[in-house]
């Protein structure tokens, strides 16, 4: 020191020595700038290159030539002395250049950054500045950790598998991957060089992956104890939902984490977040199917389905949805393989459900052949022995289809599922259930290839495979390679239990690992295509395009039904069960009719007599009757319209063998061979006759239960016109014929038998008043009820004569002679408007109901229908004041009194249902405009077409006013 203690005492005593310091001059210039827009960024780009020009070769590094750009001579040889004393002087005093423990670090870079910028400096500065202008609120509480970008990326390595580190660790109570820190405290990870936003912004994504595919693993844990609600759709989906975490895990371990030597470089970490970006998007939609979100507790999760038709359309779902927003393709292709691989089971239940079977006959073979798929290995149960029940799937009419089912389908499937069903009875051996006809398996294809094969031949390319693979070649066969290892033939389905047969210390892992399932799903989405071929551009038309050879299937079911019920040399013919059922239960058989009229009514003038004239009873024997019978005929009032036998005993309804007798008779007797329109065909003579002999066991009449709490219902007393609703005529359908002739088809006919019983009653009552009054006369003193009567009784029988004729002509013949011909029309190809067994059956239940509503018995035609059975009440009573009138219980004044009210009532009730049935047929504006088209249309052509149901009533009120005189009557 005491060197530079000399030198500078001799710089304060000697300056005359060192000469006098040159004057201080401005070393730079401020140009003039011009007159036009500044560039900052040319302007800076300019100064840099002229900076970089003027700077000196550091590799040609001259003392001499700083000293010469300094203006500073070379110093000669000196002393340590003089070297010191001419250190204090030199010029460069302006920087440290003091060197000690302190120093060794550089407190700020040498670059020099031209840049406003602080996010475009290095991240020490840019954190300094950040801190300096935000600094963060000081908590004594919390623990902060600063980490190096090293040793994050070390932690993150176990991080994004979901796994524990030495930063984060898994907290089983939230579910999350937290700060390993103090407990119930706030805790924070800094990283060298950022801030604490910054910090958190990076790492998040990482914590994210490894929470979602830690809850992943614990929801299929979960998943796989509920063994009770375990179904194969969902086993299939956990199983798939297992191969894809595992290809996600083995991905992310390939990752720029997967190095054990990390080289830490300025874009290291930005690198490795970017690269798990994509796999970020893959696990949070999986977590969100699983509804196992991030922003869901534990304790918030819903209930995960097990139903496999909800599980499956919400996988389909998400499919849809990432298919239209355009997302990857490794996302898209793993929602493809957990829907192809969930859906197996189900759509294989789904064929089995219409007799579907593939082109090898995999139905029947199931449980000698294993399933094999190009995505991998999977063991399908023998879906001969399976049923839908065991798998949850449930086929019923009424059952929710998934999503994806087209809606073709969905509308063919419960039709196809009867007509299986149907046909299996009708015909065992139909060729539709025997097909030797090859049919693609139903699976989820992607591939543009198999695509383009369905399109064109509507089956895959490669006959047997079950799935076809995604890529021109599917994975080879383990069966097929050394099978005779060590003496032991492995069937395909354990071939993996090879492994286990190999010598210790052999490696036989890479035979395994090529044919798992991990690469197998790995090769689905390598193959995998990135947009699907314009043939079917989205997935809803991929799906039909799919599920189309099912679709033409189930509608062979139906045609292959409906051409058994169409076949003329059939049993179940449906024409002549159809022709049968209208012959008794309509009553349009002439031989029937009257035979059941002379068993049930009787049109005579004298209430004893049983038989009479030409419509006697077809029985040869006579009955003699008791002198109770007599008593009763005398003490009873005359049932006038019915057969005098069914009241002789004094009760209603009648009953013992007679009648039953009597009834029997008359079907045995109406049955006849010609009753069919036969043709020339034998084969058709002979099914006719089968059905015509059969129907003497098939039809039978019965006594329906009816409801008599009171004791005073209607129908208990013989007087009055529901005295016969408790007679029905039963028809015992042919199964499977039963899905055309319903039960509830059945109720419509006994309704109308019904009504056409009461009709036949009045008429039979007319008819024997005309009787009575026509030999006998009954008003010898009142002229003016004389007239009266005779003029009633014409009206009367006109009005009845014209509605019967109406009934059978234009309400029955009408509609029903019309459905047969076009049922008749569909046989000869003529016609497809029956696709179906079910379409006809709906065809056969609106004739039926068309009927009803020309025969004014449907409910929303109560008023008009009450009008007409009043009016015939009223002529019902009419004829019995007729026969009391005979019988002497009344006399000719008290019938005189009667008779007026009962022609007053009469004549309001027919004028009242005339105006009513105008207002019915004014609100159906477009009746008038169809029958003008319908009897344009029937000129034109010989199809003869009915006369509809409300739109019939336009004939009833023509034949009953033609020239309006009811109509006006009140005028």
């Amino acid at each position: 020191m005491s060197l530079f203690g000399d030198a500078w005492n001799q710089h304060e005593h000697g300056m005359e020595g060192l000469g006098i310091l040159p004057h201080i001059t401005p070393q730079f210039f401020v140009p003039r700038m011009a007159d036009k827009p500044q560039d900052p960024i040319v302007h800076a780009i300019e100064r840099e290159k002229a900076t970089a020009l003027g700077k000196p070769d550091a590799r040609n590094f001259d003392p001499r030539d700083i000293a010469c750009a300094r203006d500073i001579p070379a110093l000669p040889s000196l002393s340590p002395e003089m070297l010191w004393a001419k250190s204090v002087t030199s010029v460069d005093q302006h920087s440290d250049q003091v060197v000690s423990w302190d120093g060794l670090r550089q407190l700020h870079p040498d670059r020099s950054y031209n840049t406003p910028f602080l996010t475009e400096q290095s991240s020490d500065v840019s954190a300094s500045a950040q801190y300096h202008m935000r600094p963060s609120l000081f908590d004594l509480r919390a623990s902060v950790v600063c980490a190096n970008e090293l040793e994050l990326l070390e932690s993150l390595r176990m991080t994004v598998l979901g796994t524990s580190s030495f930063l984060h660790t898994w907290d089983p109570g939230s579910e999350t991957l937290s700060f390993r820190g103090a407990e119930n405290l706030p805790n924070k990870l800094i990283i060298s060089g950022k801030d604490e936003t910054m910090s958190s912004s990076l790492i998040q994504r990482f914590l994210d992956i490894g929470t979602l595919m830690r809850r992943l693993e614990v929801f299929l844990s979960v998943l796989r104890t509920r063994r009770k609600e375990e179904n194969a759709t969902v086993h299939a989906f956990s199983h798939a939902l297992s191969v894809v975490l595992v290809y996600l895990r083995d991905q992310l371990s390939r990752g720029p984490l997967s190095n054990s030597c990390i080289s830490v470089s300025s874009k290291t970490l930005s690198a490795t977040w970017l690269y798990y970006g994509k796999f970020e998007e893959i696990v949070v939609s999986l977590a969100s199917l699983c509804q196992r979100g991030l922003g869901l507790s534990p304790s918030q999760y819903p209930r995960f389905t097990t139903k496999p038709v909800a599980l499956l359309s919400r996988t389909y779902k998400y499919l849809d949805t990432h298919f239209r927003k355009s997302s990857s393709r490794t996302l898209i292709a793993v929602f493809a393989y957990l829907l192809t691989m969930s859906s197996n089971n189900y759509l294989q239940e789904l064929c089995r459900s219409v007799a579907y079977a593939d082109s090898n006959n995999r139905l029947a073979a199931t449980s000698q052949q294993p399933q094999r798929t190009a995505i991998g290995p999977l063991d399908i149960e023998d879906l001969d022995q399976a049923s839908p029940e065991d798998d949850g799937v449930p086929f019923a009419e009424d059952d929710e289809l998934p999503s994806f089912i087209p809606h073709d389908l969905a509308e063919a499937l419960p039709a196809a599922q009867k007509s299986l069903k149907l046909l299996t009875a009708a015909k065992p051996d139909h060729p539709v259930l025997n097909s030797s006809v090859r049919r693609p398996f139903i699976t989820w294809v992607w591939s543009t290839r198999d695509i383009q094969d369905i399109w064109r031949t509507g089956s895959l390319g490669e006959v047997g495979n079950v799935a076809p693979a995604i890529g021109p070649h599917g994975p080879p066969d383990l069966a097929s390679a050394d099978i005779n290892l060590h003496g032991c033939d492995y069937q395909s389905d354990l071939v993996g239990f090879r492994v286990f047969d190999l010598e210790p210390g052999s490696n036989g892992e890479h035979t395994f690992h090529q044919h798992s399932m991990h690469a197998a799903l790995e090769s689905f989405i390598l193959s995998f295509p990135p947009i699907l071929p314009s043939i079917a551009p989205n997935l809803s038309l991929l799906t039909s395009l799919v599920f189309s050879p099912l679709i033409s299937h189930a509608a062979s079911l139906s045609s292959a039904l409906l051409s058994i019920f169409l076949d003329q040399t059939s049993f179940l013919y449906v024409h002549d069960h159809l022709v049968l059922l209208r012959s008794h239960m309509l009553l349009t058989s002439p031989s029937f009719k009257s035979r059941l009229t002379a068993a049930l009514f009787s049109d005579t003038d004298d209430r004893e007599v049983i038989t009479g004239g030409g419509k006697s009873f077809a029985l040869s024997r006579q009955r003699s009757r008791s002198a109770v019978g007599v008593a009763q005929h005398g003490t009873s009032r005359w049932a006038v319209g019915l057969a005098p036998f069914l009241t002789e005993r004094g009760t209603w309804p009648p009953g013992g063998a007679d009648l039953s007798f009597f009834l029997r008779t008359v079907i045995v007797d109406s049955q006849d061979t010609c009753l069919f329109d036969t043709d020339d065909s034998r084969e058709h003579e002979l099914g006719s006759r089968r059905i015509a002999e059969e129907a003497e066991f098939r039809l039978g009449f019965a006594i329906r239960d009816l409801a008599s709490d009171t004791g005073r219902e209607r129908w208990l007393n013989p007087l009055y016109i529901e005295a016969l609703d408790f007679l029905y005529l039963d028809y015992k359908v042919p199964h499977p014929l039963d899905v055309i002739i319903t039960p509830d088809t059945a109720s419509k006919y006994q309704r109308i038998f019904s009504f056409l019983l009461r009709v036949m009653r009045v008429e039979s009552a007319i008819r024997a008043a005309f009787r009575m009054t026509h030999q006998d006369v009954l008003f010898p003193t009142l002229n003016q009820s004389r007239k009266l009567l005779t003029h009633f009784r014409f009206v009367a029988h006109s009005f009845v004569a014209t509605l019967s004729a109406y009934i059978f002509d234009v309400a029955i013949g009408g509609n029903f002679d019309a459905f047969l011909a076009r049922v008749a029309a569909c046989r000869l190809g003529t016609s497809s408007e029956f696709t179906d067994v079910f379409s006809l059956a709906e065809a056969h239940s609106a004739v039926l109901d068309d009927i009803l509503s020309a025969c004014l018995m449907r409910s929303a035609q109560r008023t008009a229908g009450d009008l007409l059975r009043g009016s015939l009440e009223l002529i019902l009573e009419f004829c019995v004041m007729i026969g009391d009138l005979k019988d002497g219980r009344l006399q000719e004044y008290q019938a005189s009194s009667v008779l007026d009210v009962l022609f007053a009532a009469f004549r309001q009730k027919i004028s009242t249902l005339i105006q009513v049935l105008e207002v019915l047929l004014e609100k159906d504006v477009k009746s008038s405009q169809r029958q003008d088209l319908l009897l344009a249309l029937q000129e034109q052509s010989d199809v003869r077409h009915a006369p509809g149901g409300l739109e019939a009533l336009r004939h009833l009120v023509l034949r009953l006013d033609i020239n309006e005189w009811w109509k006006n009557l009140n005028s």
